[in-house]
């Protein structure tokens, strides 16, 4: 069972801090009358406040997040800083992600100092007077993590941005490589330094030769492949097939035109089945393969299959699964589908720059024929890859429509054809991480045309108009080739990301 960093879950402890004071008096910061300075009083109200803070809390949970069991304790005007305060606080505290306080003056301390022993987390909810700014400045001067919250939708948008970096800290790539483990011969945008980007986002990259991976695709005994003579490996077998020819036959059912043969759908299907053992196995959650240096070998012709439709399913079922060993759009796809709910498109991002107002040719349908009935040409940008998906609306969506054709002229190599005209008009959001991995791109727009469509080839895609091409083309050249799409405005979603991973966010 592959497990999803889609499903990863964000454990929270909630934690209320009352005061209570142990005599009955004024002074500057204690004011009242009669009942209302008993000891008995300042119970009670503690406890009403608690009630409140619970149903605060636990009325914003956004998916993804666990919120475990709260913690009442009481703080007295005696200011003895416990040792079971710090008992009661830490249980459980290998569990917990992040820890969410409410208390008002006075009881700062224990929150201050709970962040220097734990080094963990540490937030307060939105409008607890004076307490956010307070504590918030004094943690982060002494150099601990530390969070507040202009409002509750800014919590849940931190607390979606929290989940997300754990999602990445549970990435794990399994590599298909070739000539080299951290670039193909078409990416050369791709990560500088993988070892960078597993000390600082957690991500853990797993190797396997691409001649290892296709051997496995023939039905054989799984001791006899050429790569690993007399080693086990994880070659289909009759049930692997089955299942290949169940999934392509819903994907046929499914499709409002197939343009190509069956058992040719199924060879792809193989191939979306052998990942998935191979993924199994190494006990990843993530894919990529190099395209040139995978085409170069002719292998991929010889079996005719292309990993098109894998990159699109597994992408479509929360798995991050990028083309040309992209990492950096790999990773933009798991922060996007974790941000979102939803599947991403990955592709080959080019600027409309239009020569006597008119579109050059780009690359296939990609020209001004398919821009001709839009009034306004100016700010376009182009998008293409064969690899669309039917779940832009959310996993939990039904399909979109689509068709299906295969990538060769030749007839292998089953692809998602997806007209994006069905979603004329929808709002998008684009991203890509630097190769440093310290900066990520991200820009708005909206979808106005679609190409390729009745195509083959990586031909397909979308023009999508933005505030500013021009100046999204100039901060792309820092960033590189492939952008990763999703449907809708997530852009202070990534903004609270970058916050919470120290990735700086550069928007056009």
């Amino acid at each position: 069972m592959i497990a999803k960093n889609i499903d990863v879950k964000l454990n929270v402890r909630p934690i209320y801090i009352g005061l209570v004071h142990e005599y009955a008096y004024e002074g500057p910061c204690r004011f009242g009358e009669g009942d209302a300075l008993e000891k008995e009083y300042d119970q009670m109200v503690s406890r009403e406040t608690y009630e409140i803070f619970k149903q605060d809390v636990f009325s914003h949970v956004p998916a993804g997040i666990n919120m475990m069991d709260p913690i009442y304790l009481e703080a007295t005007d005696e200011w003895v800083n416990s040792e079971k305060i710090y008992e009661t606080l830490s249980a459980e505290i290998d569990k917990i992600d992040l820890f969410v306080f409410n208390f008002q003056i006075a009881r700062g301390f224990i929150y201050v100092e709970f962040a220097q022993r734990f080094h963990k987390p540490v937030a307060m909810i939105p409008h607890s007077c004076c307490e956010e700014t307070l504590n918030t400045a004094a943690l982060h001067a002494r150099g601990h993590e530390a969070y507040a919250f202009y409002s509750w939708a800014d919590y849940e948008g931190y607390l979606r941005a929290l989940r997300t970096r754990k999602a990445l800290q549970n990435t794990r790539v399994l590599v298909a490589s070739r000539f080299s483990s951290v670039k193909s011969y078409g990416g050369t945008d791709n990560f500088v330094n993988l070892e960078e980007i597993t000390n600082r986002l957690g991500v853990k990259f797993r190797n396997i030769s691409v001649h290892e991976l296709l051997d496995q695709l023939h039905e054989v005994d799984p001791y006899s492949n050429p790569t690993i003579p007399g080693r086990k490996g994880q070659n289909i077998n009759a049930e692997d097939t089955a299942l290949a020819e169940k999934l392509a036959d819903e994907f046929i059912a499914n499709a409002d035109e197939v343009r190509m043969d069956r058992a040719a759908i199924i060879d792809t299907f193989k191939a979306y089945v052998l990942v998935q053992k191979l993924m199994d196995h190494y006990e990843c959650n993530a894919f990529t393969a190099p395209c040139p240096d995978l085409c170069s070998t002719r292998r991929l012709s010889e079996e005719r299959v292309t990993f098109c439709l894998t990159h699109s399913l597994n992408i479509e079922n929360g798995i991050p699964s990028a083309c040309d060993l992209d990492f950096n759009s790999l990773l933009t796809q798991a922060v996007l589908e974790n941000l979102s709910g939803k599947s991403v498109y990955m592709g080959n991002a080019n600027v409309c720059s239009l020569e006597d107002g008119k579109l050059p040719t780009i690359f296939g349908d990609f020209d001004d024929a398919h821009i001709d009935h839009l009034d306004d040409k100016t700010n376009l940008y182009s998008i293409f890859h064969a690899t669309p998906t039917r779940k832009f609306d959310g996993f939990e969506q039904p399909l979109k429509k689509y068709s299906v054709d295969s990538f060769a002229y030749s007839g292998f190599g089953a692809t998602v054809r997806y007209d994006f005209m069905q979603d004329e008009g929808q709002e998008i959001t684009v991203c890509r991480i630097d190769p440093t991995g310290t900066k990520m791109l991200a820009a708005k727009g909206t979808i106005v045309a679609s190409a390729g469509y009745d195509g083959k080839s990586c031909g397909q895609g979308l023009f999508f108009r933005v505030a500013d091409n021009k100046d999204l083309f100039y901060k792309q050249c820092e960033f590189g080739c492939h952008l990763t799409l999703v449907y809708g405005d997530y852009i202070e979603d990534l903004k609270k990301f970058g916050k919470v991973t120290g990735i700086e966010i550069v928007t056009a």
